[in-house]
């Protein structure tokens, strides 16, 4: 018997004899003791988990020693081992976790971290690599620990998974928090917010997750800060935990200068299937769209376990998340059987607070959700905790999720084969496709692919801190001059004609297109009289200075492949900026674009014009308000006071109209609540008992003690009241 007929045998889900049972165990002994092979090995002894009523009883306690042999001690039975086994079992426990035993290669991990060294770690996503996290914050061994997490969801998620240690740790999740000096702190940022965080008391060590961020040759966004938050955390320690998925190696020179362990591994947990679905035949583009997404819905009510549909953009996951609620509503269809699920509190927030026809809430009625960046940020929790509950079967989504959060997926759908507007490649598709199944949940997962997989590569991640002729400008001039070698000084060279008081000041903003900022300066000093009207103010803006504002960043800082969330120009963002701030309400906002005659006059059909605007208005909100504006404006404030205090005139300030945007108009500290996964909507309802002048321990305090009746006597909707009840 060889690996593929164990597995069709297995694969069957027919009764498996003791005699067949036993020429599965000898191949499966014999590939676990060949180090090309072991992996095959371990797939087999996953799927027998997944059968395990079907496989012969008699055969169990020697299928309970192979998967201790294979180092599985999470799915080990111990009451079937012998003493030896036993011993070794006991000594794959964690340490520090209740009742948690580690795989194998998780345990050598373990030891490492908990003898202090730095560990980098490559391994599927199904390894547990998080759950490392969690045991060196139970180990109480580091009191001062910085975690960065590539996205708000993972940091929420994150937050709220080390609750439990809040006696031993101050968990810091704001950058408007100051570390507790008696006890440990913990600091869960992004990238950025460990950058512009000014209130470290120390660190001991430091987490990054997703650490294949840091390549900017992966041309992400977020590489450039995420880079200055590992060289400023690399200032303070040289102790850090750095951990992803499929990197096949990292620079000598980063390897030689600490004492590290570079543990790269293919150990999984979990066996994934492969299943074509690709559109064959030679068909016209509008035909093959049609028969695809034909068969994607045909395929999806085949599905009974939880599913994620991954789709290339927003737009394309809503869409086909309509598609999807139609096809069930056809008369001629004969649905399946659906469960009552249990999404009223969701639809309930969704209908007062958006609106009350918005497609998302048919959805949810049938188990479907879509989940993208343009949703606010607790709704997208929310229906994350939903499909983990089983009250979403069917969650059509983007990257956003794919790298954002940790989910239970029996199957992920790859039904396109691009990331936006380019095209996945090999590491987005095995990290796309490494969310199904899930270690103690679904032994096997099943991927089924709807394009063709993109052709096999290895990642090595590039550090700019060790290859500074690759370097991007922006990371050069946030480091230290004794940091820069050669190449880093070569590139550098061609700015050594600038005053040193405008890069001082370009240096701030280090992170955003350092010659777009030179440029701006150059503009303004060519037409001070102009600018000096337009950018001399403070407080809020006119609709010309705000224009005035948002045309340079738009034509100086706006990269050409940037995302724009559907903004046309810089006079259509100061259109949607002005008319935001006027009626400083999201729900209030929709209402009148949805109304709005030009659309009325494009989009005359009421239901697609309300689903279509309705993300319109949440994509640009997530995307442009709550961060990318706001730091531009800043950006711009730094720019003219540099230029009109050198001319010795008045100079504007745009620091509260920025924050006053990014905050969502809450006053004073409230806007930092929404860190803990609580909607704008429940705080609103609350500010007339909130100070916003006290500080978010003191906030938080009081909300923590705050009864349900009361805050139901508020106005608080059940939803909101559980977003609150479940924060802290």
């Amino acid at each position: 018997m060889n690996y593929e007929q164990a597995l069709s045998i297995i694969r069957n889900k027919s009764f498996i004899d003791s005699s067949t049972s036993f020429a599965i165990a000898k191949l499966c002994t014999s590939l676990l003791r060949n180090k090309e092979l072991e992996s095959n090995g371990r797939d087999l002894v996953i799927r027998i988990q997944d059968i395990w009523e079907l496989v012969a009883p008699q055969t169990h306690e020697m299928w309970n020693d192979i998967t201790e042999a294979a180092g599985l001690y999470p799915y080990v039975k111990p009451e079937r081992l012998s003493s030896s086994s036993l011993l070794r079992y006991e000594y794959h426990k964690s340490p520090h976790l209740n009742n948690v035993y580690l795989h194998e290669e998780q345990q050598k991990i373990s030891m490492n971290l908990l003898e202090k060294r730095s560990v980098v770690v490559s391994a599927p996503t199904s390894f547990g690599k998080s759950l490392l996290i969690e045991e060196i914050v139970a180990s109480n061994i580091y009191k001062q620990i910085v975690i960065i997490q590539p996205t708000l969801a993972l940091i929420d998620e994150t937050r709220k998974k080390l609750l439990k240690y809040k006696r031993e740790y101050k968990i810091i999740v704001s950058t408007s928090q100051y570390p507790d000096i008696d006890k440990g702190n913990i600091f869960i940022f992004t990238g950025e917010r460990t950058v512009e965080y000014s209130k470290f008391i120390g660190v001991d060590f430091f987490i990054i997750d997703e650490f294949y961020k840091l390549s900017v040759e992966r041309d992400d966004d977020r590489a450039v800060v995420l880079n200055q938050a590992f060289y400023k955390l690399l200032k303070m320690t040289n102790r850090f935990y750095l951990l992803g998925p499929m990197i096949k190696n990292i620079p000598v020179a980063f390897k030689e200068q600490f004492d590290l362990l570079w543990f790269p591994t293919e150990f999984a947990t979990v066996a994934v299937d492969e299943i074509n679905h690709e559109t064959r035949g030679s068909l016209k583009a509008a035909e093959k769209k049609a028969l695809k997404t034909q068969n994607l819905l045909d395929l999806l009510v085949q599905l009974q376990e939880p599913t994620l549909i991954y789709c290339s953009a927003p737009l394309k996951a809503t869409k086909l998340c309509n598609d999807f609620v139609e096809y069930l509503n056809e008369d001629v269809y004969n649905p399946i059987e659906l469960p009552n699920f249990d999404n009223k509190e969701i639809i309930e927030w969704i209908e007062e607070n958006l609106n009350n026809e918005w497609l998302l809430i048919e959805a949810l009625q049938k188990g479907i959700g879509f989940h993208h960046g343009a949703i606010p940020r607790h709704l997208g929790s929310a229906l994350v905790d939903a499909f983990n509950q089983g009250n979403i079967k069917w969650l059509f989504c983007t990257s956003t999720l794919i790298e954002g959060v940790n989910t239970s997926a029996k199957n992920v759908v790859l039904f396109d084969k691009e990331k936006g507007r380019k095209p996945i490649d090999f590491f987005d598709y095995k990290n796309i496709a490494g969310r199904s199944g899930r270690m103690n949940n679904y032994f096997i997962g099943n991927v089924y692919r709807f394009e063709k997989p993109p052709i096999q590569t290895d990642l090595f991640i590039d550090l700019p801190l060790y290859d500074q002729k690759n370097a991007p400008i922006e990371f050069l001039f946030s480091i230290d001059t004794k940091d820069i070698n050669n190449d880093g000084l070569a590139k550098l060279s061609e700015y050594q004609n600038h005053p040193p008081d405008i890069l001082e000041t370009i240096r701030k903003n280090s992170s955003i297109n350092v010659n777009g900022q030179i440029e701006i300066i150059n503009e303004i000093e060519n037409n001070l009289q102009k600018y000096h009207y337009l950018l001399n103010w403070s407080s809020n803006p006119t609709y010309e200075q705000l224009l005035a504002v948002i045309d340079l960043c738009w034509h100086f800082l706006l990269k050409p492949k940037e995302n724009r969330a559907e903004i046309r120009s810089a006079k259509h963002l100061t259109f949607m900026t002005s008319r935001y701030t006027q009626v400083k309400s999201l729900p209030i906002l929709i209402k009148i674009i949805v109304d709005d005659p030009y659309w009325v006059k494009i989009i005359p059909d009421y239901k697609t014009r309300l689903n279509t605007l309705t993300f319109f208005t949440l994509n640009i909100t997530r995307h442009w308000f709550d961060h990318k504006l706001p730091k531009w404006i800043c950006v711009i404030s730094d720019l003219q006071e540099y230029v009109f205090k050198k001319h010795g005139i008045d100079f504007g300030n745009y620091t509260l109209y920025a924050r006053t945007l990014e905050h969502n108009f809450l006053p004073g500290n409230l806007s930092s609540l929404k860190e803990y996964d609580i909607p704008v909507s429940a705080i609103q309802k609350l500010t007339n008992i909130l100070n916003p002048n006290d500080s978010i321990e003191e906030l938080i305090n009081i909300l923590s003690i705050l009864p349900n009746s009361m805050l139901t006597q508020f106005g608080l909707l059940p939803y909101e009241i559980n977003k609150i009840k479940s924060a802290f």
